[in-house]
């Protein structure tokens, strides 16, 4: 089993992510959180250029 860190989100986008986890069928909010940055990073690793990750990534609103 892999090793666990802590990470720390705002209350609000908890409480958001809490009300769509039983809708969507994850057993815990740290599985819905995991999958979405499982999802999130498979995008961005397949980009073919650093423009085009640097585009994904504002568009997700990693980045200004």
């Amino acid at each position: 089993m892999a090793s666990k860190v802590s990470v720390k989100l705002s209350k609000p986008l908890c409480d958001r992510a809490r009300n769509v986890v039983e809708k969507a069928g994850y057993s815990s909010l740290e599985e819905f959180i995991e999958h979405a940055v499982e999802r999130d990073l498979a995008k961005l690793e397949q980009s073919e250029s650093k423009d085009d990750l640097i585009r994904k990534m504002k568009g997700l609103g990693y980045l200004e």
